[in-house]
């Protein structure tokens, strides 16, 4: 999808778009939606042109924020044992950490689990509802930038992996029953998922410096 570029002394650098994967130069192309912009050299994704994204992301973070208090409050698993029974949810987890006095490992439960989750959600949804309206502040960037540097922290599926192999381990000890929250639990991660797929950066940075001018 690359064509043969001017000498250097000509070239606009606004019609350029670097690979990210080799840095080589190709001419920023918009692709139609549902297709993507493909570096010819290394085969990088450059592009994409994500299709419906702010109606799809707005969406998907708002299920999100209404599956959250249930998924982090209500409890996941119940276990029977001999007669003994107990049941825990995410946040629970984390106090228990805390009180087991593993308290960096607490921290960081709460923040990749329970904090950083719910600030991507409320940034996605505040995004994606302002752009809707056709409103666009200094705000809305600031709100876009940090929503960029958290999109790496959020890890709610280390915390499907976790609850996984303590099933696996377990599941002939214990009789396990599965409540409200794991099924909420799995609607949030499935959620956050969706939204951070549906989500067309480039799209969602062009309408804020459009909104701008």
């Amino acid at each position: 999808m690359s064509e043969h570029l001017p000498p250097a002394s000509e070239l606009d650098l606004d019609r350029l778009l670097a690979c990210h994967g080799c840095d080589l130069l190709l001419e920023n192309q918009q692709p139609e939606p549902g297709e993507k912009l493909c570096c010819p050299r290394c085969g990088e994704v450059v592009r994409t042109n994500k299709i419906d994204t702010i109606n799809r992301t707005l969406a998907f973070s708002f299920s999100g924020l209404m599956l959250y208090p249930f998924a982090m409050f209500e409890p996941i698993m119940t276990l029977d044992s001999m007669g003994l029974r107990n049941a825990g949810n995410i946040f629970a987890c984390m106090t228990d950490t805390w009180r087991s006095g593993y308290a960096f490992v607490a921290v960081i439960v709460g923040l990749t689990g329970i904090f950083f989750p719910l600030v991507k959600l409320l940034l996605l949804f505040l995004l994606s509802l302002q752009l809707k309206q056709g409103r666009s502040t200094p705000t809305l960037a600031r709100l876009m930038r940090v929503y960029v540097h958290l999109d790496e922290w959020g890890m709610l599926e280390v915390f499907m992996i976790g609850l996984l192999v303590t099933i696996i381990k377990i599941h002939h000890l214990a009789h396990i029953s599965y409540d409200v929250g794991f099924f909420c639990f799995v609607g949030l991660l499935v959620m956050t998922l969706g939204s951070s797929i549906t989500m067309d950066k480039e799209e969602f940075w062009k309408r804020i410096e459009n909104g701008k001018e």
